[in-house]
């Protein structure tokens, strides 16, 4: 079967990668997150990017203060290299289909979570956020509530239920659609959520440029106040004023010093935490500077609307967008479809005599798999 193919590719890639590392052990109290992303990650350990098919991988970095570079920044480990490890990350590549998930053997008491989302391209933010949440809410349907009585759980403010209750890029005048039925333990299942965006500076010459980074940033802003969780933007130059930026190379440190959940530690006065998300003036300054004239008004057009994702189609409804296939049948729709562009179109010429039937072209195969 086609799934369990590529589900067999994905651990194969993933242990391959991992066999060809120098093992580093981590003791079980390492501050450890799980970083899911769409496409682009936040990657020390050059022996951690994932190849080809796989979907996991796992960072095991020696951070030191942001005074020193943390070792494994931006090269790949040496044979013999001595580490002692203080931060564990896995690297999560979550797509659409949910072959993913089944992937994500990770210990249950990694709570500590990472979002991180390209902003390069604003048109695609809303689609990478959407997938990313979705599988959130598929992961910790799966989880235990817990009790209250837990110290560690009162560090964690973002529950299932916000998160089932809550969609990226909705304008504040859009309906609120339909959410999945509530449960009384959605409250109880609880994980700290940290949002890191990448930013790219922006044509400041460009307005509809500039305005599209700041509707983004809107939108971020109050995603990340309706979780309640944290949020940061990395990148390497002041975006604007009321964008703090967290210099890539202080990551790790920052993300150890979060789940150690020492918020008085000066690494972190770039992060917006829970309950200083200030609503108030996302809702009036950041919602302003959002309007594009002419274009969209940033209160009533929602993300996908004002700024349609190419790759996905121009479907005006949320629905279709980040519905569509599922499964077997859309992976097969989209071997189908590559297998189809790439055969050529044969030259004309003169049929040979006796020629025997034309073979049935390779895509129809795919057509009759998904009519069975």
């Amino acid at each position: 079967r086609l799934d369990f193919y590529l589900l067999t590719m994905a651990l194969f890639s993933t242990l391959l990668s991992a066999s060809n590392e120098q093992s580093t052990a981590t003791s079980p109290d390492t501050p450890t997150l799980i970083q899911i992303f769409n496409k682009k990650s936040i990657t020390y350990d050059e022996n951690a990017k994932l190849q080809s098919h796989a979907v996991l991988s796992y960072q095991a970095l020696e951070v030191s203060s942001p005074e020193v570079e943390s070792k494994l920044f931006g090269q790949r480990r040496r044979a013999n290299q001595t580490l002692n490890p203080n931060l564990g990350v896995w690297n999560c590549c979550v797509i659409r289909d949910k072959l993913v998930d089944s992937l994500l053997m990770i210990p249950d008491n990694v709570k500590h979570y990472c979002m991180t989302i390209d902003l390069s391209d604003p048109a695609m933010v809303e689609p990478a956020v959407s997938v990313l949440h979705d599988a959130l809410v598929r992961l910790l349907v799966r989880q235990s509530p817990e009790s209250n009585d837990n110290d560690e759980i009162t560090t964690r403010t973002t529950s299932l239920a916000k998160l089932k209750t809550t969609q990226f890029g909705l304008a504040p005048e859009e309906k609120q659609p339909s959410t999945p039925p509530y449960k009384e333990d959605d409250d109880h299942i609880k994980i700290s959520l940290l949002i890191c965006a990448l930013v790219a500076p922006a044509n400041k010459d460009d307005y509809k440029e500039t305005q599209s980074q700041n509707l983004v940033f809107y939108h971020l802003r109050r995603y990340a106040a309706a979780l309640n969780c944290t949020l940061c933007f990395v990148g390497k130059v002041p975006i604007a004023e009321e964008v703090p930026i967290l210099p890539l190379e202080q990551v790790s440190y920052c993300w150890r010093e979060w789940i150690l959940n020492n918020p008085s530690n000066g690494g972190l006065k770039n992060f917006i935490t829970p309950d200083n998300h200030q609503p108030d003036l996302i809702e009036s300054v950041l919602l302003r500077n959002a309007e594009c004239d002419g274009e969209w008004k940033a209160a009533n057009d929602s993300l996908w609307k004002a700024l349609p994702s190419l790759s996905i189609g121009d479907s005006g409804e949320k629905d279709l967008k980040r519905g569509g296939k599922a499964g077997d049948e859309d992976w097969l729709s989209q071997l189908r479809d590559s297998v189809g562009s790439e055969l050529t179109t044969p030259s004309p010429r003169s049929a040979a005599p006796n020629a025997p039937a034309a073979k049935e072209d390779v895509s129809s195969f795919f057509q009759d798999l998904l009519k069975k």
